[in-house]
């Protein structure tokens, strides 16, 4: 028994027509099939005057109903929220056609079958029925994300006002002994990953052929004309292939684009058969990644979901090399991101260091515990995690690290793959920079302040739930630590300058300040050499992404503004200019 008929007994159906004959037809279909025939009426004050006492589950109106604007009809029954049937006669014109195109609930023509009759209700019951959950999900959802919000911005105020009132105590006192202490647990835990990302990973168990899983690639793209056409072709390119066919398909989503992104994509469909198009439009469109990568699920085939931005390139062997990470209880797997225009200048060359860094404290993540993260780009995860997670948080700042945290809430495991990357393009101007980075840390400290009892009180080992905190706490503590690097320089400054004085006294035992200095240096200079740079080159790359972290200070600041002062969730995509690949 449906939720409605639970609620009302069986559903009321009212008619409005002045037709007698159709009018005996439907009461006679309407109670062979179990339902009550409430009544009747055609004139208009008379039709809400019974809708008011009524209160029917089903509507059929008649389009022959004399002396009636059905159009304006239509519009005025909207307000009792019950599905309408139409039953047309043999007159079809301008109005027919526009309630036609307005009224999603279905259309009967006459003469009146009874099995047409009674079919046209229930799918009209059904799906008004399950329109109303649809609808209280989303208002309960909304409701929650609401309340999220609410906690992010306390805690975020909470925790500006904390560091604030730290480095100021720190100044104003002249003693920033305590931070000394606070650093010394980061600290170890960089010099503990540097070591760890040293150690061989753990080995891989190949897929048999016949056991390769059909891959569903997903494209995010709105207004990626500069991009999309190289990206598009580099993964159709991918050697992955199953009893000689291509092992995969590749669902480029067109997110209301309003550029030439839509035209490049059907001439793309031309000439690559592969790939599926699926076009989203206003009002749906743009409201967030996740919601994007939701609708790509639901037309998917693939057990395995691969995710690229608009501006990636592969080698041919990437989905091949990268697939087999996923055999046996692994539930998603994190490529290698390296940057295409990397010698464009310093601030994409940076970016590529910083990714460097990244992918060598996966490293260490996935030999300690295959407790590695999801990443926007180059991730895959198996359909069937995904879906027991919940999905996409399509309201999430950074719908990946929410997946990821999901996924590691249930038990499962993500891994680290170093042996491929996706090459994607580096932001090469300050102001967009930022703009990215900010989104970054507010999906971060999203992700913190949402989950942090969950994570405490979930049921996983110590090690991961460490591991979960410390990364998504990074750009907290990353502001003390460069807080710590500033007062280190300025105190080296004054013992040079002023013979042994110090402006900021720093009392804690030789090795702890020593660790929290040095403990930066030993993970960035592992991570750059993986590439294998001359010596000249690794100590330039080190100077210049050492003066580069010290952007996680502002960056902090401008984050807690934005957390604070925003009135919703908005997603923000990063202008891909298509540049050196």
């Amino acid at each position: 028994m449906t939720e409605l008929e639970l609620i009302s007994g069986k559903p009321k159906i009212f008619a409005i027509s002045s037709d007698e004959e159709s009018l005996a037809l439907l009461k006679e279909f309407v109670e062979d099939y179990g339902y009550e025939f409430a009544g009747s009426a055609f004139a208009k004050e008379d039709i809400f005057d019974k809708l008011d006492k009524i209160s029917p589950n089903l509507i059929f109106l008649d389009t022959d109903i004399e002396n009636i604007d059905l159009e304006e009809l239509a519009g005025d029954l909207e307000i009792f929220n019950v599905p309408i049937l139409l039953v047309i006669g043999a007159l079809f014109d301008e109005t027919i056609d526009k309630l036609l195109t307005n009224n999603p609930y279905g259309f009967l023509l006459k003469p009146l079958e009874d099995g047409e009759v009674q079919r046209s209700m229930a799918v009209a019951l059904k799906k008004h029925e399950q329109n109303i959950i649809n609808v209280k999900t989303a208002q309960a959802k909304i409701k929650e994300k609401s309340t999220e919000l609410v906690i992010e911005k306390s805690d975020s105020s909470f925790l500006l006002i904390l560091c604030i009132a730290l480095i100021l105590t720190a100044i104003l006192s002249r003693n920033a002994t305590w931070l000394q202490w606070v650093l010394l647990i980061p600290s170890l835990t960089m010099l503990l990953n540097s070591l760890i990302s040293l150690k061989k990973m753990k080995p891989i168990t190949p897929y048999k052929e016949e056991d390769l899983p059909f891959i569903s690639i997903f494209i995010p793209a709105h207004n990626e004309e500069n991009t999309i056409e190289a990206t598009v072709r580099s993964v159709c390119q991918s050697e992955y292939m199953k009893n000689g066919e291509p092992n995969y398909e590749v669902i480029v989503i067109n997110d209301g684009s309003t550029d030439s992104t839509g035209e490049i994509l059907a001439n793309l469909k031309k000439e690559l058969p592969q790939i599926k198009i699926v076009s989203r439009h206003p009002p749906r469109s743009g409201k967030g990644k996740g919601f994007v990568l939701n609708d790509a699920l639901t037309l998917s085939r693939g057990e395995v979901i691969g995710v690229f931005d608009a501006d990636t390139q592969i080698k041919t062997d990437f989905l091949m090399t990268i697939v087999q990470y996923l055999n046996g209880d692994i539930d998603g797997v994190q490529s290698r991101v390296k940057m295409f225009n990397r010698d464009e200048n310093y601030l994409a060359r940076m970016q590529h260091l910083e990714f460097a860094s990244f992918g060598n404290t996966l490293i260490a993540k996935d030999n300690m515990a295959s407790t590695g993260f999801l990443g926007g780009n180059g991730q895959f995860v198996k359909k069937d995690a995904i879906i027991n997670c919940g999905r996409w948080d399509g309201f999430a700042v950074t719908e990946d690290l929410n997946l990821a945290i999901k996924i590691i809430l249930q038990g499962g495991k993500i891994r680290y793959c170093g042996e491929c990357a996706v090459y994607q393009e580096a932001v090469e101007d300050w102001r967009a920079f930022f703009r990215q980075r900010i989104r970054w840390a507010i999906g971060n400290f999203e992700t913190l302040f949402i989950y942090f009892h969950q994570i405490i009180k979930g049921n996983i080992p110590i090690l991961k739930k460490f591991n979960i905190l410390e990364h998504i706490s990074f750009y907290s503590f990353n502001l003390l630590i460069f807080f710590g690097f500033i007062v280190t320089i300025i105190n080296a400054i004054s013992w040079f300058m002023f013979h042994g004085a110090t402006i900021i006294r720093m009392e804690a035992p030789f090795l702890v300040g020593f660790l929290s200095v040095v403990a930066f240096f030993p993970g960035i200079i592992i991570a750059l050499s993986r590439d294998k740079p001359s010596i000249q080159e690794l100590i330039k790359d080190i100077v210049k992404y050492y003066i580069y972290c010290f952007h996680l200070i502002p960056l902090f600041f401008l984050t807690m503004q934005s957390m604070i002062s925003r009135k919703e969730r908005r997603w923000s995509k990063t202008v891909h200019k298509g540049g050196k690949k």
